[in-house]
């Protein structure tokens, strides 16, 4: 269910007469703070609000899980494309969306982004990988594409900040239908003189119900048994594919 923008406003107002006895107040909160992904889930809209203060740049990351993750090339031999080299990045955020009040380049200097991982198109600065071949002048390209592709698949993603009388911020962010269960981050961030001067951090939690919770936590408990049950499962749909198209 959507939130009418009518009663946003309503809410940001109410807000802002509270907090506005001190300037100085880090507040922000979200429409919702739990995602349910359930067998029909098709993406989820989650509405974050809160105070600006004066003179100050406000900027809003929403990063997790983090995990290892692989980018591939194919390359053609005798005929065939087969995957021959990859990298495996380190300690990256599944999921990184941004927003801020102000292009982010223009309000902190490079050492700061990549050191906190605030811009996504700098996130694999700081990072480890391990890499199957040696590399040809060509790393930068394999990092650019490795955040193309997150950006195609709508996981890094950089949204719109909307301001009301330079006193009230509110920003829209959509997890994709592929958004995997886990703890999502957002932080805002209170930027001066390029520096950052206050911060708060609030969690989305994210996680399946119904039976495809029960499936997930299987393949993950016991992933052996569940690998047995797919390869069984393929064998019997082909046999009765087959025997369906003998008897057309």
């Amino acid at each position: 269910m959507k939130v009418s923008y009518k009663y946003l406003i309503i809410l940001y107002a109410i807000i802002f007469n509270f907090f506005s006895v001190n300037a100085e107040e880090v507040y922000f909160d979200l429409s919702e703070d739990n995602i349910e992904i359930k067998t029909d889930f098709d993406g989820k809209e989650i509405i974050i609000f809160g105070l600006l203060q004066d003179d100050y740049d406000t900027l809003l990351t929403i990063k997790g899980p983090r995990s290892k993750m692989k980018i591939q090339k194919k390359e053609r031999y005798l005929g065939v494309w087969i995957n021959n080299k990859q990298i495996i990045y380190s300690n990256i955020p599944t999921l990184f969306f941004l927003s801020s009040s102000s292009k982010i380049d223009d309000i902190l200097p490079n050492s700061i982004q990549i050191n906190d991982d605030l811009n996504f198109d700098k996130i694999l600065n700081n990072k480890t990988f391990d890499q199957n071949f040696i590399f040809e002048n060509d790393q930068k390209d394999w990092n650019e594409n490795f955040v193309r592709i997150k950006k195609k698949q709508l996981f890094y993603k950089e949204f719109e900040m909307k301001t009301f009388k330079d006193k009230l911020f509110q920003t829209s962010v959509f997890f994709p239908p592929n958004t995997i269960p886990g703890i999502y981050y957002v932080d805002i961030y209170y930027i001066k003189h390029n520096t950052i001067m206050n911060k708060d951090q609030k969690k989305i939690t994210v996680k399946k119900t119904g039976i495809g919770s029960d499936i997930y936590k299987f393949a993950r408990n016991r992933a052996a048994t569940y690998g047995v049950f797919v390869i069984i499962f393929s064998i019997l749909s082909g046999l009765i594919a087959a025997t369906l198209f003998r008897r057309v």
